[in-house]
């Protein structure tokens, strides 16, 4: 497939040096009047995404703040290929996904919204349910941590994703797959086999180790995926609280990228330690 300007983008928004000064990132929201929720995760101390500019603008009620904007990993290795004498890498990014994200881009208005809920919403789902089965069969405590950091934010814009669709079109996500374009129709229903097939795969997993790592393996990708999607209504969306909340999930997925990746590379050669194998590809 050809290198589009949206791949390198994506590459030059997520590329950081394995080794850089680590530094806590926080990203609150608010859970309704009152009361707030935060998570945080160490990403390294480089220079400031593109997308944090949006950020600084006032947030709209119920939609996240954001406290820093680090960047985030390199772009991920073919699948099942790892150096043996450094770091373990990354499954790669599905290719539907680029094509999705350039769909996006040709995409305006509501039906620009409709698209990204569409697909943002399972996506976001597969995210919390691989981060659980990790709380059920991980044991690295700061996996467990990141782990019940991407339920806790993700699942909020899950339900708030869901109730802007239902609130500005009137539609349930499935609906809103029946609005688009044939093209978008199709790339969408590719991007759910993958997903479906990515939490499978998972599950298939033994616990330990070796679920650990095979989950950070699989996360990086899945937020890659992410961010790509969040990139056009974060620039061109109708309603400014989704251009809000588009700028704070990439600024969140860029600091969870960059904080897998740094304990990957602290695994030399991806052992498990009990039967010497990282990962799905047996070697």
């Amino acid at each position: 497939m050809r290198l589009t300007a949206l791949r390198r983008n994506i590459a030059v928004a997520t590329a950081v040096a394995v080794g850089a000064i680590v530094v806590p990132v926080t990203i609150a929201w608010s859970t309704s009047p009152g009361s707030s929720v935060a998570v945080t995760w160490n990403a390294p101390n480089v220079a400031a995404a593109p997308a944090a500019s949006a950020v600084s603008r006032a947030a709209a009620p119920d939609t996240p703040r954001v406290a820093a904007a680090p960047t985030a990993s390199r772009v991920a290795a073919p699948r099942g290929h790892h150096d043996h004498d450094s770091d373990l890498q990354p499954y790669p990014t599905p290719p539907r996904a680029y094509d999705f994200g350039e769909t996006l881009a040709k995409l305006e208005g509501d039906l620009l919204e409709i698209a990204f809920f569409a697909q943002m919403i399972p996506h976001h789902r597969a995210g919390v349910e691989m981060s659980r089965l990790h709380l059920q069969r991980g044991v690295d405590p700061q996996l467990r941590t990141h782990s019940e950091n991407i339920i806790a934010f993700q699942g909020f814009q899950i339900g708030q994703f869901t109730r802007w669709l239902r609130d500005w079109y009137g539609l349930t996500p499935r609906q809103a797959v029946q609005r688009l374009p044939r093209e978008a129709r199709r790339e969408i229903e590719d991007l759910d086999e993958e997903l479906a097939m990515m939490v499978a795969e998972l599950r298939e997993v033994p616990a330990g180790r070796r679920f650990d790592v095979e989950f950070a393996r699989m996360m990086i990708p899945h937020h890659l995926w992410g961010i790509m999607e969040f990139l056009e209504p974060e620039a061109r969306a109708v309603h400014p609280e989704l251009r809000v909340a588009s700028a704070t999930g990439i600024v969140a997925q860029q600091a969870q990228v960059a904080d897998l990746r740094t304990w990957l590379s602290g695994r030399p050669g991806g052992r498990d330690g009990r039967d010497g194998h990282d990962g799905r590809d047996g070697h």
